[in-house]
């Protein structure tokens, strides 16, 4: 089957096929397949969550979704609201946005991406919906405890190497720091009274996007778009404030002002509770960089460690002074 410029191949065509839907084109996105129909533009592309919760996922962007101008779920021709191809492979539709990705050189953009994640939160706690209590809270102390682990593990196994490349003798020679970084942030994250944490969630009814980047967020003509919804949960917003405060601090090496301005703007729409800043806190304190390094590193062939890793390291080394500063004149 050929479609407007690209050669689909049977695992394709036998997905599309399953939606009630003229398909007139399709062209390659992101991990995804475009394909405009005569009911507008899709995207198709594979899932790896758990099925159930995208009923849920849908009665959450039904919600927000005049605000938000999301991607909705487009159900199949069976009512359901995920396709499997003859692997078993598991696949979703769903309306394709289309805008320009937040330039995170940008602080303009970066701010309005902030103040976006705001209204997304308050917006996300006002929907009541009793389905919405079978998702488990996020628990951030878990996976630091995970992390903090995989980091022990990794380390016996490169001091207890022979023959060490460039790259397992340079991180060894950073790995005592970073490691008692992460180790001193876990125990301080296991002395919170974890059940109170997830007892304000429930109270407050607290939601969070899950992959809050500046790639999930869009300008049109007609405004801002946040995409992406898959991994949404229950939690803190504390997690998305993370994950695109590092992410953007990480690119202007953690520059002071730039930092304030961005939690600023988030707190326009929406304060930030004590408990929530010592969990933001603790968060931007751990080494997940440093982690993340080491993580690519165990899961790759050890003869081959990409240069641009080297890179990653040296760049977290150079930065570290400046982190440090941040965090010690915001919180």
């Amino acid at each position: 089957m050929h479609e407007g410029g690209i050669f689909l191949n049977d695992r394709a065509v036998v997905l599309l096929e399953q939606y009630d839907v003229e398909v007139s084109r399709t062209y390659k996105g992101r991990e995804r397949i475009i394909f405009e129909t005569n009911q507008g533009n899709y995207a198709l592309m594979e899932y790896k969550g758990r099925t159930q919760k995208l009923e849920l996922m849908e009665k959450m962007q039904e919600h927000i979704g005049t605000l938000m101008g999301n991607d909705m779920l487009l159900r199949n021709k069976e009512g359901e609201l995920f396709t499997k191809d003859m692997d078993g492979t598991v696949y979703i539709a769903k309306k394709h946005i289309e805008g320009r990705e937040c330039n995170y050189k940008s602080e303009a953009e970066v701010l309005l991406a902030f103040e976006m994640m705001a209204k997304l939160h308050c917006a996300m706690a006002e929907v009541k919906d009793e389905k919405m209590q079978e998702l488990p809270v996020f628990d951030y102390v878990e996976e630091m405890q995970k992390h903090t682990r995989e980091c022990v593990h990794v380390r016996r196994y490169i001091r207890n190497k022979g023959q060490k490349t460039e790259f397992e003798r340079e991180i060894l020679k950073q790995y005592d720091y970073f490691l008692e970084q992460a180790q001193d942030v876990t125990r301080r994250a296991q002395q919170e009274d974890i059940e109170l944490y997830k007892e304000r969630v429930y109270q407050e009814n607290l939601f969070y996007h899950g992959d809050y980047q500046y790639h999930n967020v869009l300008f049109a003509r007609d405004g801002i778009s946040v995409v992406n919804f898959e991994k949404f949960g229950r939690g803190s917003g504390v997690r998305d404030i993370y994950l695109l405060f590092r992410k953007i601090s990480e690119k202007n090496d953690w520059a002071l002002t730039f930092g304030r301005r961005m939690l600023e703007a988030y707190e326009k729409h929406r304060k930030l509770s004590s408990w929530e800043k010592v969990q933001l806190y603790e968060r931007l304190s751990y080494p997940d960089k440093f982690w993340k390094i080491v993580n690519f590193y165990a899961n790759t062939r050890k003869s081959w460690i990409p240069d641009k890793n080297l890179e990653k390291l040296e760049q977290i080394v150079r930065q570290e002074k400046a982190k440090q500063g941040l965090l010690k004149t915001l919180f």
